[in-house]
């Protein structure tokens, strides 16, 4: 912050993502954040091929080895509902990074090292807790967890260094 209480994002001046007055946002939406969201969605897309290479091809087969965990019908509203999922958890994690600076003790590194380790960071402080508590009392197969972790672990890496080239530009 400076004296003009305005939050600025990426090291630019001229670049203001939040001011009290822009809350809630009535005026034309920020470029960075636009950026930021822009670059999440991209991962977001991204992130659903991946799902599908991940958890749809190489460790489907341990989903057969616990069928009564899983519901009798796959199809078209659970692969659309699963790729929105995908799609606003890469917006969000791209959102948090803008709005955080990423981590602040990597500065003067690669942008794609402090993008890699932001989503490493979130991914073990978020997804991997949930998958591997689930995984304990959800009768899943052990391959199913590693294949989710691995999906997870992907989204979030593809969304934080999506957004840390995001705020480079």
């Amino acid at each position: 912050m400076n004296g003009s209480n305005k939050v600025r994002i990426g090291g630019r001046p001229e670049e203001v993502l939040l001011h009290p007055s822009h809350l809630p946002l009535t005026q034309e939406v920020p470029v960075p954040l636009t950026r930021l969201l822009l670059a999440g969605a991209l991962a977001g897309f991204l992130g659903t091929m991946t799902s599908w290479l991940v958890t749809g091809n190489l460790f489907h087969r341990f989903q057969a080895r616990t069928p009564a965990t899983w519901r009798p019908v796959e199809g078209y509203q659970q692969y659309s509902l699963s790729s929105v999922i995908t799609l606003v958890a890469a917006m969000l994690i791209a959102l948090l990074y803008g709005l955080t600076g990423g981590i602040a003790s990597l500065a003067g590194t690669a942008w794609v090292v402090q993008g890699a380790a932001f989503g490493l960071l979130c991914w073990a402080a978020l997804a991997a807790p949930v998958l591997c508590s689930m995984g304990l009392f959800v009768n899943l197969h052990r391959g199913m967890v590693v294949g989710l972790l691995l999906d997870w672990l992907l989204v979030s890496l593809l969304a934080s260094v999506a957004a840390a080239c995001a705020m480079m530009w």
